[in-house]
């Protein structure tokens, strides 16, 4: 069932009804250092298994990082027909959702956790102009109020 969600949120996030303004803007600067996808699934395992690490420097700024809309649309780039090189939104935008309930599964297992350093990440991803990554930030900064 997790998987057909998945797959449904996936497509939901293809589709451009979901984002608001047309196309992205064109954004300049570097995609994270190679590797960034396997750390990013350990921080993710750490996030929803409650682990104590998250909270290690690193692991927070991973966390912090897959946050970043605009350092996800860098880091998801695919190459068209002609060569040109564009943004995959979609998958972008999956890792910051996935982030997000991340986030939200890291507060219902450590609520005694300070989550309050991804407060301003949180708050300009309710701002996204794709309703499904701003409609999630907005689900888990009303969980982290709580």
């Amino acid at each position: 069932m997790k998987r057909i969600a998945m797959m449904l949120l996936g497509a939901i996030l293809m589709l451009p009804a979901c984002n608001r303004d047309g196309d992205p803007q064109s954004l300049s600067g570097p995609a994270s250092s190679p590797g960034w996808e396997v750390r990013y699934n350990a921080t993710l395992a750490l996030a929803h298994r409650g682990s104590d690490k998250v909270k290690d420097e690193r692991t927070w700024e991973l966390l912090s990082e897959m946050l970043d809309e605009d350092q996800q649309l860098r880091n998801f780039r695919r190459k068209q027909k002609d060569g040109k090189e564009v943004i995959d939104e979609g998958p972008a935008r999956l890792t910051v959702i996935t982030a997000l309930q991340a986030v939200h599964e890291l507060h219902k297992k450590r609520p005694e956790l300070d989550l309050s350093g991804l407060n301003d990440r949180i708050e300009s991803l309710t701002k996204s102009r794709n309703v499904a990554v701003s409609t999630e930030a907005k689900k888990v900064q009303q969980s982290l109020s709580k």
